[in-house]
């Protein structure tokens, strides 16, 4: 678990700077803890080294294969020119200048690589911006819960429909909710810490309890202030769950309706198909072919008299 800072959270750089810590919480180290060392070349090794320089060789003789495995795609275009320009050395100029710009370029090739080992982003972040960000160490006991209800609430809010509906006061909320959890965080923080120094000072010597006993109060206080926030938080955050069952409800309704419309439409195109099947029988009896059949059957009729009159005697 950790938090983020407040007064950056809304900017693009920090967000991308809270994803990688996010990504690797290994790196992060808690506030109540000093900050890590730089290390040493920026932890560059003697491996790095002697890696970049092994690296460095293929990239001056043959930079059009060497840097489009080193750099990806990214390297093809670069690659591709550099060996162009030491093919146009080489055939001008001779061997001699071939061979020194080879030669320049290995060493180019080299800094360039050693220079991007060492030290990973995560950790240059996390050692940067350390106590500007929270882990779980950094809270115990009830400011521990505290702080992940207040997450909950937070996030409850910020990933109901009803926000990404902009139903909600979206720009308040992306801005004061990061900035509310920002500072319960800091309090309870700040409360964990404390309890920490007054439980050493105790147990190092019992017989300053009740000198103590003004700071636990002190502490409680804070403590209940800490939890009234974080309950005003979350009936924020029922409030917009109650507003989600509302609004998937309006949405039901809102389908209904379209339904109820297409049904109108279906009964209003029944009852044209009615219509439509008697103007149909209409043209029916009145078109040539109608009028040949009841002809037929006029005949077959007066066939059938006629057979019958046959067979009368005379």
């Amino acid at each position: 678990m950790w938090t983020r800072c407040s007064g950056l959270s809304s900017t693009p750089r920090w967000r991308r700077s809270s994803a990688v810590l996010i990504a690797h919480p290994e790196a992060l180290t808690a506030a109540s803890e000093p900050p890590p060392a730089r290390p040493p070349l920026g932890g560059r090794t003697l491996a790095d080294a002697g890696l970049a320089v092994l690296v460095a060789v293929p990239c001056g003789l043959l930079p059009a294969v060497a840097l489009p495995f080193v750099r990806g795609r990214g390297g093809a275009v670069p690659g591709a020119l550099l060996q162009a320009g030491l093919i146009a050395l080489g055939w001008f100029a001779g061997l001699g200048p071939f061979l020194v710009g080879a030669g320049v370029l290995q060493v180019l090739s080299a800094m360039v690589l050693f220079g991007s080992c060492g030290e990973d982003r995560a950790r240059t972040l996390a050692r940067t911006l350390h106590r500007r960000y929270y882990v779980q160490d950094d809270f115990a006991g009830a400011a521990l819960k505290y702080m992940k209800r207040a997450q909950r609430a937070v996030s409850a809010v910020l990933e109901s429909e009803v926000d990404h509906a902009g139903l909600l006061d979206e720009i308040a909320n992306a801005v004061t909710l990061p900035q509310q959890e920002w500072d319960i965080a800091q309090t309870c923080a700040e409360l964990t810490r404390l309890k920490r120094e007054l439980r050493e000072v105790r147990d190092g010597d019992p017989a300053l309890t009740e000198l103590l006993e003004p700071q636990w109060r002190a502490l409680k206080l804070s403590a209940e202030a800490v939890e009234r926030r974080v309950a005003a938080l979350e009936q924020y955050a029922a409030g917009a769950a109650a507003a989600d069952a509302a609004y998937r409800k309006w949405k039901a309704l809102e389908e209904l309706d379209r339904i109820g419309d297409d049904v109108r439409e279906l009964l209003a195109r029944s009852v044209r198909d009615e219509l439509g099947a008697a103007e149909i029988e209409r043209l029916a009896a009145a078109s040539p072919l109608a009028e040949l059949r009841r002809r037929v059957d006029e005949a077959k009729r007066a066939g059938l008299v006629l057979a019958a009159g046959e067979k009368e005697p005379v």
